[in-house]
């Protein structure tokens, strides 16, 4: 069994780290407005042009298939970087190959019209979007010190709301030029890593360790996962997000028929509500969260108490199906969140089993947020057709949550 790195990491000179950190937060904005743009306007328009009918199915199985690519992306590409080898170092070339590649598909998605065509160019969308976004998080471990990690995982994490709410923007506004709106988005996100690679160049000493069998790559990967803290940190993660994901799979036809709306109040408009009143908390708890757990050096505790939030804001709509009830819960639950992405991530980034895989292992923690992505609205279909509707789905949302809290205790070298 494997011991956590020790800490600190290789680090910056102290003059670049707010241009790194600031480098970080842009570069993910680009890569969620990128997603966001896509996901939420452009391509269930495309999806609804090639399959009038069937549109809803078709736009599942799409989403549905190209999810497999986030979930198989990343550890596959941490452990290419930890093993490269160059002038350019470990990490810097990943983000010119991740940047090109997000480029081309996504300038061939806007091209495409065919629900077919379309599940292919998704498919190749996330899986290049997630090089990028998955060796960031490898900078973070290589390169800022400990008593940073918090404002690191902040900034990092801010990048989704800010980058969701620009890109939400930017495909409305360009959803009657579908072609112009991916090469846009290609552009910028192109730009944001071209940016990232020269701010994160490496110096001399990062060479990659010696490459491995692709059989030997994960016998290795398994056995990191037998590190203790790692362990406990994963399957924190992997359930408490497979709780949260499970109970807002269908919020929208939760809204319809189920929570008692005002009179005048379109579910839809509801949902963009709740949305809107999340993500500001959400950016809130994350700006004042991060840099606490920094200063109090207390990244379990923050975990611990964010989960316990997120799970009592998920079961909340069981005791009061209402509107006021579900404008509270999306307060906690935006406060929740945003304080256990600005802290999690930290807290892993302290239980890594060794420093020279960390993009591997790193790769490999980000499943446990991918995969329940995947896998969450097919139980939750289960749930509320066999346990009691959507009252069950809230319960056994906020008991999943309940249970991340829990095996968070466990995590022994952070407190």
């Amino acid at each position: 069994m494997t011991v956590p790195l020790s800490r600190p990491a290789t680090t910056p000179r102290t003059g670049r780290l707010p241009l790194l950190l600031a480098t970080m937060f842009a570069f993910n904005t680009t890569g969620y407005i990128a997603i966001t743009a896509a996901v939420q306007i452009l391509l269930p328009t495309q999806v609804a042009a090639a399959d009038p009918v069937g549109k809803l199915t078709s736009f599942g199985l799409v989403t549905g298939i190209s999810a497999i690519a986030s979930v198989g992306v990343p550890p596959i590409v941490g452990a290419l970087s930890d093993r490269t080898r160059g002038r350019w170092g470990r990490r810097t070339p990943w983000f010119l190959y991740g940047g090109l590649a997000t480029a081309a598909a996504l300038v061939l998605l806007g091209s495409l019209s065919t629900v077919t065509g379309l599940l292919i160019g998704w498919f190749l969308v996330q899986g290049a979007v997630n090089v990028g976004l998955n060796i960031v998080l490898a900078v973070v471990a290589d390169r800022v010190p400990s008593r940073r990690l918090g404002l690191a995982s902040t900034l990092n994490g801010l990048g989704i709301p800010v980058g969701g709410a620009i890109g939400t923007w930017a495909g409305a506004l360009l959803v009657d030029s579908i072609l112009l709106a991916y090469c846009l988005l290609a552009v910028v996100f192109l730009a944001g890593s071209l940016v990232m690679a020269v701010v994160a160049r490496e110096t001399a000493g990062t060479a990659g360790r010696t490459a491995r069998s692709f059989k030997e790559e994960l016998a290795a990967a398994v056995e990191s996962l037998r590190t203790r803290d790692y362990a406990w940190a994963f399957a924190a993660r992997a359930v408490m997000f497979l709780g949260y994901f499970m109970a807002s799979s269908f919020s929208l036809y939760a809204l319809t028929d189920y929570i008692q709306l005002p009179g005048g109040l379109a579910p839809a408009t509801a949902a963009a509500t709740l949305g809107l009143v999340t993500t500001g908390f959400l950016a809130l708890g994350m700006i004042v969260m991060g840099p606490l757990a920094d200063r109090l050096d207390r990244r379990k505790l923050f975990v611990l108490l964010s989960s316990l939030l997120i799970a009592v804001s998920t079961a909340m709509p069981v005791l009061s199906p209402t509107w006021s009830t579900q404008l509270v819960a999306a307060v906690l639950s935006g406060i929740g969140f945003g304080t256990y992405l600005s802290v999690d991530q930290a807290l892993v980034t302290l239980v890594l089993p060794a420093r020279e895989d960390s993009g591997r292992d790193l790769g490999v923690f980000h499943i446990a947020l991918n995969a329940p992505q995947v896998v969450a609205p097919f139980i939750a279909a289960v749930v509320v057709g066999g346990l009691g509707g959507f009252p069950g789905l809230y319960v056994v949302g906020g008991l999943l949550a309940l249970v991340g809290s829990v095996f968070i205790v466990p995590i022994r070298s952070v407190r």
